[in-house]
């Protein structure tokens, strides 16, 4: 009797202790939802609550989510007072609907502390330095400003950074204190910098280079006998590596051997092979293989100077074209260039064959690029069963462009634009007079991490007499990759209006993989609005190290067959 009494004890504990185990280590969903505050303050309570929550791994069992409700509202009062939040108030619910449970908290954040008082002073040899008196008169924070810990955080960096770059080196704060009244909702903020002696630039040495001294001193920010900076240096160090020229540049103040307050600089520069090779190749159905093979000697002397050659082949362009290039002053922002292009271009309504010569001056002016050039063209053409003509061009072009982007290689924000005026006359050695004008954009957003929009377009004007003296290098034409696709290349126009209008959209598949979608319009006519042409379809696009891969399927939408073709690209997007 009692042994039975004992075996069904034993198995109503297993049993209940299964059911419990399976309550609480069964896998539950929790969804949070935060409501009374809105901005940064919020997104930072998001941030710390799903950090908390992944130390609970991807599966919760209700007692992980018990626990995350119940430590929440400490890690809540946490996550606000980097925003000068110390008393907030949480009520908070947790329900649980289907197979969900809903932790809700509405939070009442209080009041927001606010600096009420700053003490701020200079002392030592640069008490007096007007830079340091300047920031501490403009301080970046004020009185009646809410206590922000990131702002607090930077205001005593960019201190630092002023002071150090007036030369001293080796500032320290002898004070830095942070008093909150809670009571009140006040802060104080106190900061005390003791400058310490101030250092200079001493002599400036490179490495061994292949270029000649005076060339790598035209990139220099400074001069011996400045007081010393760090952010000099950062920018000097940049500017060299942002050249073409150098693979590696390493800059070192050499404080070790500093003497009367004077470092030392020491350059040690490991510049890029001479030469380098450029490849690329594309498909189009109408156009056949395409391929660009070229070479760049980065360096030829010892003064900067170098040069380029490059050769398409296309069964619609082929051609040779070859540029040599001479640093200005600046050879980060300035530069002349000297070219020469040999070209036989056979789209659908003509064909023409050109040499051209051309000298330039190219300058930029922050993130804007100027470029001024005089071109001198021969060529003889022929479009639409005309006659063959011969005519020779000599013009200036300015071209103003600008491209910013979060990535050249692989953008997902980014945007170009690109404006050229250009014309001759008959009283300049020139066949026909002629004025035109054209304006390309180019913009990409990521409305969503997995996903990209391309928009891009082009507007294009020409002012001449007789279009048919014009050479055909020089009248507007599209259809073709990068123009309205599902067209053969150039064979829409030729004209003296261009009007280009694409949109495409991008969405990861997987990876690096994209699927692709876009519609193009566009036209090159003698009458504007006229003719517009539509071209659609669809794509896949691979992100690789070198550029994005593009393989395209177009259809040209206003042929009544809507014929479709193949188009494939390797090459940037700006």
């Amino acid at each position: 009797m009692i042994v039975q009494y004992l075996i069904r004890f034993v198995f109503l504990f297993f049993f209940c202790f299964l059911i419990s185990n399976s309550l609480v280590f069964a896998t539950e969903l929790l969804h949070i939802s935060i409501s009374g505050i809105t901005g940064d303050a919020l997104k930072n309570v998001e941030d710390k609550l799903t950090v908390e929550q992944k130390l609970y791994g991807k599966e919760l069992t209700l007692a992980d989510i018990r626990n995350i409700y119940e430590h929440a509202p400490d890690n809540i009062q946490s996550a606000l007072k980097p925003y000068g939040y110390f008393k907030a108030k949480i009520s908070a619910t947790l329900t649980h609907q289907a197979t969900t449970w809903i932790a809700k908290f509405h939070i009442h954040p209080g009041p927001q502390l606010r600096i009420t008082k700053l003490d701020l002073s200079a002392t030592g040899p640069g008490k007096n330095n007007r830079i340091i008196q300047e920031f501490i008169h403009h301080f970046p924070l004020k009185n009646g400003d809410p206590l922000l810990t990131q702002a607090y955080e930077d205001a005593k960096t960019a201190f630092f950074q002023v002071v150090n770059n007036q030369g001293y080196i080796k500032a320290i704060l002898i004070k830095k204190e942070l008093r909150i009244d809670l009571a009140s909702n006040t802060a104080i903020i106190i900061l005390h910098m003791h400058t310490g002696p101030r250092y200079y630039f001493g002599s400036l040495s490179f490495g061994k280079s292949p270029f000649a001294l005076s060339f790598l001193r035209r990139f220099q920010q400074f001069n011996s006998g400045e007081p010393f900076s760090n952010e000099k240096i950062l920018t000097f160090q940049q500017n060299l590596t942002n050249s073409h020229y150098f693979r590696e540049v390493i800059v070192t103040p050499e404080f070790h051997h500093t003497k009367n307050s004077a470092v030392p600089v020491y350059i040690q520069l490991i510049p890029h092979k001479a030469k380098q090779y450029k490849l690329g190749i594309g498909y189009g159905t109408f156009t056949g293989p395409r391929l660009l093979a070229g070479v760049n000697w980065r360096y030829i002397g010892d003064s900067g100077q170098h040069f380029t050659a490059l050769a398409k082949f296309s069964s619609v362009l082929r051609g040779l074209a070859a540029k040599y290039f001479i640093p200005g002053s600046n050879p980060l922002t300035d530069q002349y260039t000297l070219s020469a292009n040999i070209q036989e271009f056979r789209p659908q309504n003509g064909n023409s064959f050109s040499e051209s010569i051309s000298g330039a001056y190219i300058k930029m002016r922050g993130t804007w690029q100027h470029s001024l050039s005089l071109n001198l063209l021969n060529e003889r053409y022929t479009f639409n069963n005309q006659p063959r003509r011969n005519s020779h061009e000599l013009y200036p072009s300015y071209t103003v462009s600008r491209i910013i982007t979060d990535n050249i290689i692989d953008p997902h924000s980014g945007r170009m634009i690109s404006l050229t005026l250009q014309g001759s006359s008959e009283k300049l050695f020139s066949t026909t007079s002629f004025i035109q004008s054209e304006i390309k954009a180019k913009f990409i957003f990521s409305p969503t991490l997995p996903s990209r929009i391309i928009l891009r377009g082009n507007l294009g004007y020409t002012v001449v007499n007789d279009i048919n003296q014009l050479p055909l290098t020089l009248q507007y034409l599209a259809g073709g990759p990068g123009s309205v696709r599902g067209y053969n290349y150039g064979s829409i126009g030729p004209g003296r209006y261009l009007e280009v209008i694409s949109a495409e959209y991008q969405h990861r598949i997987m990876n690096n993989v994209y699927g692709a979608l876009f519609y193009d319009v566009g036209t090159a006519t003698n009458k504007f609005n006229q003719g517009f042409q539509r071209g659609d379809g669809v794509g896949l696009v691979y992100s690789s190290p070198i550029g994005p891969i593009q393989i395209y399927l177009a259809r040209a939408e206003s042929k009544s067959w809507k014929p479709k073709s193949i188009i494939f690209n390797i090459g940037a997007e700006l």
